[in-house]
């Protein structure tokens, strides 16, 4: 049954974000954060689909509990792959300045992640989805594991279809989708094992475009950061915009070079998922539910 499945992935998500966390506290590797980070999101992915397993406001409210710390590991995260992409995008000794600068802040926000581990933020959320997780799942709201899995997997597909229109020079539309895949993504690997073939073909075009959203997502992130930054002259400002903006074109062509296959590439909207119809009228009935 899907009660009894979600609960064991729980544990074994709660496990591996454990396991990164030393590395984390002790700096032992690059790795560490990012590890830790993937974990809570996993975590938090897995808690969301759970709802109608173990009701709405308890998951949420046990998801909230792990979403400060998933916020300062996420700020970090922009900050390190932020000063990747400023790196390279002009060789000027004024901007390289500048952007060595900015290892101040990663320290900052560094410290700011290990600083909420000692404090125990992850101890207490950890100790509400030991709660979460200690009491039989209800009779009424437990389901088929197979049922539940199609079910949860068209519902993250549907919300990539619903956002795929989004305009190439949407920033903020492009990061919803992005989210959007990777929550597809993620709910095809952690009910792998109960999928139908044609549910987990879905996870490598997934992935792809996951990180092609992902690779525009960092270079807008970098230009927001130069646009509002106030101690750059405006004309080594406006050179440096005018890097990253090449940067954007190529990972743009590139994305949609990826995705030509689907028949999207002459498009300049984002493609869709395949469509992927359920096997039986019940299951078209069930779905249309979810």
């Amino acid at each position: 049954m899907a009660g009894a499945y979600l609960v064991k992935k729980l544990r074994e998500l709660d496990t591996a974000m454990m396991a990164a966390v030393p590395r984390v506290v002790e700096s032992a590797d690059d790795d560490a954060i990012h590890d830790m980070r993937v974990a809570i999101r996993r975590l938090r992915t897995m808690l969301k689909m759970s709802r109608e397993i173990f009701g709405r406001w308890h998951s949420d409210v046990v998801r909230r509990a792990f979403a400060d710390v998933m916020r300062a590991t996420g700020d970090l995260r922009d900050e390190e792959v932020l000063e990747e992409t400023l790196t390279d995008a002009v060789e000027d000794p004024q901007f390289k300045t500048w952007v060595k600068a900015r290892e101040t802040r990663e320290k900052k926000l560094r410290t700011a992640v290990v600083k909420q581990i000692q404090q125990g933020s992850l101890d207490k959320a950890r100790l509400m989805l030991k709660a979460l997780l200690v009491f039989p799942v209800d009779p009424d709201r437990d389901a088929e594991l197979g049922k539940f899995a199609r079910r949860t997997v068209e519902r993250s597909r549907r919300k990539v279809e619903k956002q795929r229109d989004v305009e190439i020079e949407d920033v903020l539309g492009l990061h919803e989708l992005r989210i959007a895949y990777k929550e597809l993504r993620y709910s095809i690997e952690l009910l792998a094992e109960a999928l139908p073939l044609d549910a987990r073909a879905m996870l490598e075009p997934a992935t792809i475009f996951q990180k092609r959203l992902g690779e525009l997502h960092d270079v807008d992130v970098a230009i927001e950061t130069v646009t509002q930054a106030r101690t750059l002259k405006a004309e080594l400002k406006n050179s440096v915009l005018a890097a990253l903006q090449k940067t954007r074109e190529k990972r743009v062509g590139k994305y949609l070079k990826e995705l030509d296959p689907l028949g999207a590439a002459t498009h300049e909207a984002v493609p869709a998922m395949p469509e992927t119809p359920p096997e039986t009228p019940d299951d078209w009935e069930e779905l249309s539910k979810g």
